[in-house]
């Protein structure tokens, strides 16, 4: 995980979404679009290096560029959402589908 990596999910958490990471291990894409799928994920977020592996994506598929040096200045921010409750999903992770054959979400 890079610098890079952590923006990412801190932006897309600071959106409103759900961030859901994805191992490398994982078999193939298409064990990733179907966990995306049961997520009821939006987009994907990928390594550049990574973008011949999604052309078969279903999904809408972003290029994580680095965008550290890119000027923004005063941009504001809409207000943070309420603060959570034990029972709210802040991110998703998975299994690693080594006991059934398949990756289980595990929302926390």
């Amino acid at each position: 995980m890079s610098y890079v990596d952590v923006l990412y999910i801190y932006g897309i958490a600071r959106a409103g979404y759900i961030p859901q990471l994805f191992s490398l291990r994982l078999p193939n894409p298409d064990v990733i679009y179907e966990l995306l799928e049961r997520a009821h994920g939006k987009a994907i977020v990928y390594e550049p290096e990574l973008a011949s592996m999604l052309s078969q994506c279903p999904h809408r598929a972003y290029a994580a560029v680095d965008l550290r040096d890119v000027e923004v200045g005063d941009a504001p921010l809409p207000p943070l959402p309420q603060p959570t409750n034990g029972d709210d999903t802040v991110m998703i992770f998975h299994t690693s589908g080594s006991t059934s054959g398949r990756p289980k979400l595990l929302p926390c």
